[in-house]
C-alpha cells in the first residue's frame, strides 16, 4: 500500500496527515503554511490526536485512508482498508482520532461510490465506530452522514446495503436524542415503515431493535413513529404466515403500545384484527418451547389491550393474561386445564 512520505516528527505528523485527507483532484498546497494559517484550536487538537498514537499506526490509518479516496486505488484494495480498518479502530479512543485526523471524507466518498461493497463497508464501520460513542454519534449527525444513510436505506437497490445503512443508522441514533430528532426530519420514521415492510427479514429484525430500542429514549419520537402509522404496519405483518422475524415485530409492537395510549387505542381497533390474531398465535405456538418469545410478547400486548374478562351468562375460557371481575363464578375445566367463568347470577346448569 503507497502512501505519502513517513513523518518523523509532530510538524511531520501533521503533514502527513494533510497530505493523506486531500482529494485526489484537490490543489496542491504547501503544508509549512497550511499549518501556520491553522486554527490554533484545530491545531492543537490534531496533535493531541496524535501523541496519542504510535507513528507506524498513524502511517497506517494514513494510507488506508488516501487508498479510500483515491480514484485509481483498486476495489479489492479498498475493501481490504476497510476491513482493516474496523479492526484498528475498535478503541474508542482511536475511533474518536480517525475522526480528528481527517479520517471520515474516506467513509463519504465511500457512501456516496458506485461500488456496493464500498458503500455495505463503509455503513458497517460507522456502526461499528458509533456503538457507545457519542463523540462519533454526534460527529456523524453533524457532518450529514445521517442524511447519507437515510438515502442509502431509502433507495439503494442492493439489499445489503439497506440492512448495513439501518445498522448504521440505529447505532447513531442509540440513546442520541438529537440524532433521533433528526432522523425524524429527514423523514426517517417514514423510511423506516417502508423498509419494514420489504420482504427482507434482516431489514425487519434491525428496523424492529430500532424502534424497540428508539421509544425508550422519549415520547415524543414513540408519538412520531405511532403517527407514521407503524401500529398499523407492523400488525398487517402479523398478518402475513408466521416467520422468525415475527419475535422482532411484536417486540416493536409491545414497546410501542406500552408507551402510548395512541397506539394501544389503534390496536384495539376492530377493523385490525389484531387481538385475534394474536389470540390466535398464543393458542398455535403456547406449547412450543422454541416460541417462548413470541408467546410472552403476544400475551403482554393482549394484556394491555384487553385486560379483564367480559363475562356473560355461558361459561367461557378466561385468558391467561385477563383477570376475571368480581361477580362471576370460576371454575378449571378438568380436561383441558382452562379456567372458565360467567356471571354469579346465572344458576349452574
Amino acid at each position: 500500500m503507497t502512501g505519502p512520505r513517513q513523518p518523523k516528527d509532530m510538524p511531520g505528523l501533521l503533514k502527513f496527515c494533510l497530505e493523506a485527507t486531500r482529494s485526489e483532484d484537490a490543489p496542491v498546497q504547501d503544508q509549512d503554511k497550511v499549518l501556520q494559517e491553522m486554527d490554533p484550536e484545530r491545531k492543537k487538537w490534531l496533535e493531541e490526536a496524535l501523541s496519542s498514537m504510535a507513528v507506524d499506526f498513524i502511517e497506517q490509518l494514513g494510507n488506508g485512508i488516501k487508498v479510500l479516496n483515491s480514484d485509481t486505488a483498486d476495489l479489492e484494495e479498498k475493501e481490504e482498508v476497510l476491513d482493516k480498518l474496523e479492526d484498528w479502530l475498535g478503541n474508542i479512543d482511536m475511533a474518536v482520532n480517525f475522526h480528528k485526523i481527517g479520517g471520515y471524507s474516506c467513509l463519504r466518498n465511500c457512501l456516496l461510490g458506485p461500488h456496493p461493497s464500498l458503500r455495505s463497508g463503509a455503513s458497517h464501520l460507522i456502526a461499528e465506530i458509533s456503538q457507545n460513542n457519542p463523540y462519533c454519534q454526534e460527529k456523524f449527525v453533524s457532518e450529514g452522514f445521517l442524511d447519507l444513510l437515510v438515502v442509502q436505506l431509502d433507495q439503494d437497490s442492493d439489499e445489503h446495503c439497506q440492512v448495513k445503512a439501518l445498522y448504521a443508522i440505529s447505532c447513531i441514533s442509540r440513546d442520541e436524542p438529537v440524532a433521533l430528532a433528526k432522523f425524524g426530519q429527514l423523514d426517517g420514521w417514514g423510511v423506516l415503515v417502508r423498509a419494514v415492510q420489504r420482504e427482507s427479514p434482516k431489514l425487519r429484525t434491525k428496523g424492529c431493535f430500532m424502534i424497540s430500542s428508539a421509544s425508550q429514549v422519549s415520547g415524543q419520537v414513540v408519538k412520531e413513529m405511532v403517527d407514521m402509522g407503524l401500529v398499523m404496519q407492523l400488525a398487517h405483518i402479523l398478518h402475513l404466515p408466521f416467520d422468525n422475524s415475527h419475535e422482532h415485530i411484536l417486540s416493536a409492537l409491545l414497546t410501542l403500545v406500552k408507551n402510548s395510549s395512541q397506539a394501544r387505542e389503534e390496536a384495539r381497533a376492530e377493523n385490525l384484527g389484531l387481538v385475534e390474531v394474536l389470540g390466535n398465535r398464543v393458542k398455535v405456538l403456547e406449547d412450543k418451547e422454541e416460541f417462548s418469545e413470541c408467546v410472552e410478547h403476544s400475551k403482554s400486548i393482549l394484556q394491555l389491550l384487553e385486560p379483564d374478562f367480559v363475562a356473560t351468562e355461558d361459561w367461557q375460557e378466561v385468558a391467561d393474561w385477563q383477570s376475571v371481575p368480581g361477580g362471576c363464578h370460576v371454575k378449571m375445566d378438568m380436561e383441558t386445564g382452562k379456567k372458565m367463568a360467567r356471571k354469579e347470577e346465572t344458576a349452574d346448569r
